[in-house]
């Protein structure tokens, strides 16, 4: 959620029955009351997740997953391996609330999730993470920027997946023989200098240096946990994680990194039908 120039923002799934599309509504500052869905023109835009804009250039981005029923009791194996989760972005007429440009990252990629614009409001440019590539099972994180009078993307980090034993792994990823890094957020700090990428699957947190936002450099790398290794936070004396680090923010001052650990157990039993 944003608190916006009309309301507040509201990112959204899907509609009541679980089923597309995905959008965005907008809620009253003031009194709460739902005022109803932004989108005026929806174009080809169905799958939803994440919202933010580029007030500056009266431009809204929006980002893909899925409906709620393909994946509220977890990830469907057969439908991320079939490509029909989200991959494409949305680019949007923030004033008109007008659909204007789809860019579509191709099917081998799954899992378009979350949108960190530049923090200057003269800048046209922002990052967005990839999960997983079906292809080898890396995830990614692609710039996004103002191409005359279009949109356009570019991958400027990959991060492969690292050799594991089928006896190490969950139940989907036995047949690989690797852990993919499953980047499943990014945070941008306040000067947009620094990346942050949390790769649950692996453990890593990994730190960019983003101020050519084409050509990031790793500046620094922390294991907290990972389905294989489950390596201790560095400061901690409690053992081995059964987790990753999943979500990741900044404070505003730039000094402190703040995220959540998502339990592995939990996934392995989601795909196996169990929960």
């Amino acid at each position: 959620m944003h608190c916006g120039p009309e309301g507040i923002y509201i990112a959204a799934l899907g509609n009541r029955e679980g089923k597309g599309p995905g959008g965005v509504f907008l809620m009253d500052h003031e009194t709460f009351d739902v005022r109803g869905q932004w989108e005026m023109d929806r174009g080809p835009q169905h799958f939803a997740y994440d919202a933010w804009w580029h007030l500056g250039h009266d431009t809204l981005v929006t980002s893909e997953w899925g409906t709620p029923d393909t994946l509220e009791n977890g990830l469907i194996p057969e439908v991320l391996l079939g490509a029909k989760y989200g991959r494409r972005l949305h680019f949007w007429n923030l004033h008109k609330r007008k659909h204007l440009q789809t860019i579509d990252f191709g099917n081998k990629s799954q899992l378009v999730f979350e949108l960190r614009p530049a923090h200057d409001p003269t800048k046209a440019y922002g990052f967005v993470n990839c999960v997983i590539s079906l292809e080898n099972l890396s995830s990614s994180v692609w710039t996004w920027y103002k191409d005359g009078d279009k949109w356009a993307v570019k991958k400027v980090i990959e991060i492969p997946a690292e050799p594991a034993t089928e006896d190490e792994l969950p139940p989907l990823l036995k047949g690989f023989k690797a852990v993919p890094p499953l980047a499943t957020d990014i945070d941008l700090s306040m000067g947009d200098k620094f990346l942050y990428v949390a790769s649950w699957g692996t453990g890593d947190l990994q730190q960019y240096d983003v101020s050519d936002p084409f050509k990031p450099k790793l500046t620094g790398k922390v294991r907290i946990g990972g389905i294989v290794s489950r390596a201790t936070h560095p400061g901690a004396k409690n053992g081995a994680l059964s987790g990753g680090p999943q979500m990741v923010a900044i404070s505003r001052d730039g000094r402190h990194v703040y995220l959540s650990v998502l339990d592995h157990l939990a996934l392995s039993e989601r795909l196996r039908g169990n929960s």
